[in-house]
């Protein structure tokens, strides 16, 4: 039994060691709600895509129309990883930062034909592109306007954005459009370039920033755009967001290392509008941030990084929490083995010793025929027992030993049974002899 129980410890240590280990190397395919196509959202989805490809993980870029788009395929999990710009409010969408990555500045340009007051709480009568459905540009467009109390219909406002609204802004079907993407997106490059737009800074920036939440206000040095001609001519305050790399609860651990080690690659160095180490940050998420991101944010990689498989490495207390067990309890387990299936092996004939004591100790109490019989009744009971258990042939002595201790306790019980019969023998001879007396003198009457 205890043999058994050993045996079915170490297997429910095993299962249990493989149960906790399947989940240890990651998912391979991973889906990367990435924006619009070309745009600045989908340069940088690109780049996590090459750099998790080196670890064998694919990623499916979905095409999307922004960072509001991209915050409902992750609410409704079609996609498990995505861009966020700042200032999008994720409610009970119950996802995770992994990290900010980078600043947003808001890029108001305006046609250079339209008087236009840098002050936008003094905009009036415009025709203002806010940004297509789904961007996170026009959620900060409306929490713009909003704000400052030039929202329709003091003005009047567009769905565009990104090359759709700079096309408009070339032709001149709008007066200004509100831009939330990195300086260097390829659809504001043509609007540097034209003397028919230009890149405008809000007077009163840090006032502004204080009515945009999740907001900071950033400079951009003159020639941050280009130094020939020189864009912008002089630094120019503007206010810009956090955008954050969000994720989908319970992403595998692995993967979360690889995204963060992946952010620090592409947004580690040195920027327009940051400093090397500046990126990925904890800081300013506005989101739950993933525990394991957050460990990797704060403390670094562990040494197990240049030794182990990532996916282990990323992985090492859960590892060795499995392991450890393995070691510490299932391998004495296994050494002990030996013995225990030894203990138990002889333990199936040394079980039936006690009887055999217990059988032998009664015999001389044994008074009649009747109860030496039963004592014999119980030996040969123990005897076929141990004749029917079958062992493997280095314990089978135990067995031979212990059918010759029964065979001597058999001699005693003859011995007993033959003193009862030589006394009931020598009592019936005492009483013939005894009735011979008796009818002797009667007869001689």
């Amino acid at each position: 039994m205890r043999t058994t129980l050993v045996l079915a410890a170490v297997a429910v240590a095993l299962l249990s060691a493989i149960f906790l280990l399947r989940d240890l190397p990651p998912p391979e395919r991973l889906v990367f709600a990435a924006g619009v196509r070309d745009g600045g959202y989908w340069r940088i989805a690109e780049r996590y895509q090459e750099i998790l490809a080196r670890d064998g993980i694919e990623i499916e870029l979905l095409e999307t129309g922004g960072s509001l788009e991209n915050l409902g395929l992750l609410a409704d999990r079609t996609a498990d990883v995505g861009l966020l710009q700042g200032g999008i409010p994720a409610g009970d969408a119950g996802i995770e930062a992994l990290a900010t990555v980078f600043v947003e500045p808001v890029v108001p340009i305006m046609r250079t034909d339209r008087q236009i007051a840098t002050n936008p709480a003094l905009w009036r009568g415009l025709t203002i592109a806010r940004g297509g459905e789904g961007s996170g540009a026009r959620v900060v467009a409306d929490q713009l306007l909003g704000a400052l109390g030039v929202a329709p219909p003091v003005n009047r406002v567009v769905d565009l954005g990104g090359s759709e609204a700079a096309a408009a802004l070339l032709a001149g079907e709008i007066d200004l459009a509100i831009f939330v993407a990195p300086i260097s997106a390829s659809y504001l490059q043509p609007l540097f370039a034209s003397e028919d737009t230009t890149l405008i800074g809000f007077d009163h920036a840090e006032a502004i920033s204080l009515r945009l939440p999740f907001s900071r206000v950033v400079t951009a040095p003159s020639g941050a755009v280009t130094l020939d001609p020189v864009v912008p001519p002089r630094p120019l305050p503007m206010v810009a967001m956090r955008a954050r790399l969000a994720a989908v609860p319970h992403l595998h651990p692995a993967v979360v290392d690889r995204l963060v080690l992946a952010a620090r690659e592409i947004h580690g160095g040195n920027s327009l509008f940051a400093r090397h180490g500046d990126f990925p940050s904890a800081e300013g998420a506005d989101l739950p941030l993933d525990a394991g991101a957050l460990k990797l944010l704060i403390e670094g990689q562990s040494a197990f990084h240049g030794w182990l498989p990532y996916w282990i490495a990323a992985q090492i207390r859960r590892v060795l929490l499995v392991v450890l067990p393995l070691f510490f309890v299932v391998v004495p387990l296994m050494r002990a083995l030996p013995g225990i299936y030894r203990w138990s092996m002889r333990r199936r004939i040394w079980r039936h010793y006690r009887a055999i004591g217990e059988i032998e100790m009664e015999i001389p109490e044994a008074g009649t025929p009747a109860e030496v019989a039963a004592l014999n009744a119980r030996l040969e009971e123990i005897d076929h027992q141990l004749a029917a258990i079958r062992l493997p042939p280095p314990f089978r002595d135990g067995a031979y030993n212990a059918r010759l201790h029964v065979e001597l306790v058999r001699r005693q019980i003859a011995d007993r049974m033959a003193d009862h019969v030589e006394r009931a023998g020598a009592g019936q001879g005492s009483s013939n002899a005894e009735t011979d007396v008796a009818e002797r003198p009667q007869m001689s009457q």
